[in-house]
């Protein structure tokens, strides 16, 4: 088995152009590890390394991104809007490496590092690969992620892990305005008759949390299916949900948010 290749660091020039990126300085020795019971740590640890992975393909998906709205012939404007997609998933990603760090973790590049594509996404055009990307990533993904950070966000009162969540729910919201705006301009260019391509594009991008929170839903009994029956007092302190709370902070925010406007786009 081949060793988890760990991300890594550098000084100089490089590493002053990421201390102006990450516009935020946070000391992580004033998250004392000791002070949580070693089995939420490791849970901790492993929820902190899947985000971690998660802003590492964001940013690559972002950067395909840019090539794809470079070859649309999308308008000048965009661009800046996209470079910023890309700096702030950067940006994103290495908060969650340092959190994981700081949490005794090691951040471990997904495998195979470069993001595998599929044969019949590559063979699309670009624009049509720009309006796909937008609706899975700007529109579903970001919406449900703002929901989800926005929840620990407002909660958690540990210094570290709080900084850590404000920081990125300021970039989320920006990048989830983006989103709609360019899927909606987007549309524009293609017939009517392709709307189950693109409704089915959002359906596929919903399916993996479904999934996963939908039995957890079918499970809480009814007279317990609100946020305050779930505190989560105990684990919110290491940016942790239950998952209970997080299926009902997912149906909230699909119901409340994001199902609204995806239908306003004829998308659902």
């Amino acid at each position: 088995m081949t060793a988890p290749r760990i991300l890594k660091r550098t000084g100089g020039v490089f590493r002053d152009l990421h201390r102006e990126l990450m516009q935020v300085d946070i000391d992580y020795g004033q998250l004392d590890v000791a002070a949580f019971p070693e089995s939420l740590v490791a849970e901790a640890r492993a929820v902190w390394h899947q985000r971690f992975s998660t802003e590492f393909r964001s940013i690559q998906i972002m950067n395909r991104f840019m090539g794809e709205v470079l070859a649309a012939g999308d308008p000048l404007e965009v661009y800046a809007g996209v470079v910023d997609l890309i700096a702030d998933e950067v940006r994103h990603m290495a908060l969650c490496a340092d959190l994981l760090q700081a949490l005794g973790g090691a951040p471990a590049l997904p495998e195979p590092p470069e993001i595998p594509e599929k044969k019949a996404f590559l063979q699309a055009s670009p624009p049509e690969r720009a309006l796909a990307t937008a609706i899975s990533m700007l529109a579903v993904n970001e919406t449900l992620s703002v929901g989800f950070i926005t929840d620990l966000q407002q909660r958690c009162q540990q210094p570290v892990v709080r900084k850590v969540l404000d920081a990125t729910v300021a970039d989320e919201e920006a990048h989830e305005s983006f989103g709609w705006e360019y899927i909606k301009r987007s549309l524009q260019r293609f017939p009517i008759s392709s709307l189950s391509v693109w409704r089915q594009i959002a359906h596929d991008a919903l399916a993996p949390l479904r999934q996963g929170l939908e039995p957890v839903l079918a499970r809480i009994p009814a007279d317990r299916r609100h946020l305050d029956a779930w505190p989560d007092e105990d684990r919110v302190a290491l940016g942790l949900y239950s998952p209970e709370r997080q299926a009902l902070v997912y149906q909230q925010t699909l119901e409340g948010k994001l199902l609204p406007q995806l239908r306003a786009l004829n998308l659902v």
